[in-house]
This record gives C-alpha cells, structure tokens and sequence, in this order.
C-alpha cells in the first residue's frame, strides 16, 4: 500500500488511491483501506490526506 518505488527513491508517490477511511481516531489520525482490497494503513496524520474528486466522463 504506501511502498515506495526502489527506481524512483524519494521521488515516488507515498500512495495511490482512491482511499477509504476505514476508522477515525482524536487528534486528527485516521486508518485508510484501498477500495478494492482489505489491505488496512497503520494509523496516519489527516494532515497527509486530501480529497479526491472524481471527473465525469467525457
């Protein structure tokens, strides 16, 4: 889920998406699941997590 590519080193994406959120904790920390697996995040900050708007077709 959020393993980072070993050719692009830093320059990888952290995550792909669209993400679920699977349970909220206080302080801002959520758990995420992939949509189409039951793979489940560790607990993360809400700081790192946007929205995701999805396009209409064309």
């Amino acid at each position: 889920m959020d393993q980072k590519s070993r050719h692009l080193g830093k320059w990888s994406y952290n995550w792909e998406g669209p993400f679920i959120i699977e349970q909220v904790y206080s302080k801002n920390a959520y758990v995420i699941k992939e949509i189409n697996s039951k793979a489940v995040s560790k607990v993360i900050n809400g700081k790192y997590l946007k929205y995701f708007y999805e396009r209409p077709e064309f």
